[in-house]
């Protein structure tokens, strides 16, 4: 019924593993939005943790790889990380969990992609959530199986760490339908500007991993993307602050890019 559909989406995302120097720092998902390969992600994807620090994105010894499904492995940089939101009453700005990236290099190909909408989905929407997540795991467990000492397995698992999972394995598609919507809205006056963002719940759990990826209508067009999987409480007599995965996903509105691009556009034009 959906084949179509998935195999859209499956081409347009991307395994995203970043570096500093030689050591991973943090790997998740994205999803992109043109013809040349711009991404959208979770800032905690390229950061490896949140709240995003200025200095996470601009330490040049951090490299940052993109693999989609039968595509060359490409290095990206960031366009940009995090946005922070100013609230009437709040000690602090709102972070909200999103980033931008795009390739080094132009590429001489078009990349797939999905078009992205800045409008929410609606309340009971059914939506699809895509994500190479921790629960897929290579068919008998043959990573682990695979003797290091054998010609190829060493340079083979150095692959999978650098996306190349992409191709073994693909993202995890999931239905789920939309239980939660909540809006946040801040306007700052003296800049001439007003965001509006949306953070929604889906009834349908994501693991680690599946960060940054799409989250996809019917159509075929990305509303949101995955930010994090929901957290309950499960108090013990043993263990009062014990908490565990709701089996729910929470997931951030793409409308909040309007006012990045106008940010960097005067950001642009001032320098």
């Amino acid at each position: 019924m959906y084949k179509d559909l998935y195999e859209k989406i499956n081409k347009a995302c991307c395994y995203i593993t970043v570096f500093l120097d030689d050591e991973k720092i943090s790997e998740g998902t994205g999803f992109s939005i043109n013809s040349q390969g711009q991404i959208i992600t979770a800032g905690h994807v390229i950061t490896g943790r949140f709240p995003i620090r200025y200095d996470d994105v601009t330490d040049p010894a951090v490299k940052i790889f993109v693999k989609f499904p039968n595509i060359e492995l490409l290095e990206y940089k960031v366009v940009f990380c995090g946005f922070n939101i100013q609230c009437t009453g709040f000690k602090e700005d709102l972070q909200l969990d999103i980033a931008a990236i795009h390739p080094k290099q132009i590429q001489p190909n078009p990349l797939p992609y999905l078009e992205a909408v800045v409008n929410s989905p609606e309340l009971g929407e059914e939506v699809f959530l895509a994500g190479y997540s921790e629960e897929l795991v290579t068919s008998f467990d043959l990573d682990r199986l695979m003797d290091d000492n054998c010609g190829g397995v060493k340079e083979f698992k150095e692959a999978m760490g650098k996306g190349y999972l992409a191709d073994l394995m693909g993202p995890l598609i999931k239905r789920a339908v939309v239980g939660n919507i909540r809006r946040i809205i801040s306007t700052n006056d003296a800049q001439g500007l007003s965001v509006c963002t949306d953070s929604f719940y889906t009834d349908n759990g994501m693991h680690s991993g599946a960060s940054g990826g799409p989250v996809v209508n019917k159509s075929g067009t990305v509303v949101g993307l995955i930010t994090q999987r929901a957290i309950t409480s499960a108090s013990q007599s043993s263990d009062t602050n014990l908490k565990v995965p709701s089996g729910s996903t929470i997931c951030l509105s793409l409308s909040c890019l309007p006012t990045v691009n106008l940010m960097r556009t005067r950001e642009a034009a001032n320098n």
